[in-house]
């Protein structure tokens, strides 16, 4: 479909990670606490965006009230404290194990803090099969675009595909000048996805890029 690849691009959160609930059920605290109110699935796909200070304006928050670094971090308490609740999508390990016996690079590239994210890659005991891990260097997810161009600007686009599950995601894979495929089983639903791009597929386990 997208020619001979040999960097596989992943992001973590709702992409590696099906941590959905889990990060549902950390905001709904700090709803409930702050603004006297909760969001479900639906809601939550239609709020959630990068970046991320703008996700929290979109359930509600207004930060002249409560400073977006003090939800940010609220909201990372929470969501640490359930961590034993979140999983591997079903078909992951597989793919990154096929991946490695053919030769290719696993990447994965995360707007989450660096050490959180290894410190999660190795509880999920799947740290080694990635050939590189990039994060950032704190918890309130702004951009990964600039790690990104950091990665791609000695390799050849051609031979890089990024998977991702979020718009994010495809303005990351553009900015990269590289190809993308969009897995609708996380933090944007399939409509919002499909909407804007093509290339959108609802299991990680469709994704084809040989």
């Amino acid at each position: 479909m997208f020619g001979m690849k040999k960097y596989i691009i992943y992001d973590f959160n709702g992409t590696v990670l099906d941590d959905v609930k889990v990060s549902l059920a950390a905001i709904n605290v700090l709803s409930r606490k702050y603004l006297a109110k909760e969001i479900d699935l639906a809601e939550y796909h239609k709020c959630f965006t990068f970046p991320i200070s703008s996700y929290y304006q979109n359930v509600g928050f207004d930060f002249s009230l409560k400073p977006f670094e003090e939800i940010g971090l609220e909201w990372v308490k929470e969501y640490n404290s359930r961590r034993s609740e979140y999983e591997l999508f079903p078909g992951v390990v597989d793919q990154l194990e096929s991946n490695r016996q053919k030769g290719k690079k696993n990447i994965l590239l995360s707007a989450s803090d660096l050490d959180m994210l290894k410190e999660q890659l190795r509880e999920l005991g799947i740290f080694e099969l990635f050939d590189e891990v990039l994060g950032i260097d704190n918890v309130f997810a702004k951009s990964k675009l600039p790690i990104a161009l950091g990665f791609i600007k000695d390799k050849n686009p051609d031979e890089c595909v990024m998977i991702g599950d979020t718009l994010h995601d495809l303005e990351v894979a553009r900015g990269m000048g590289v190809d993308c495929i969009l897995v609708a089983n996380g933090h944007q639903s399939y409509e919002s996805l499909k909407k804007e791009y093509d290339r959108v597929v609802r299991d990680i386990r469709e994704v084809d890029y040989d």
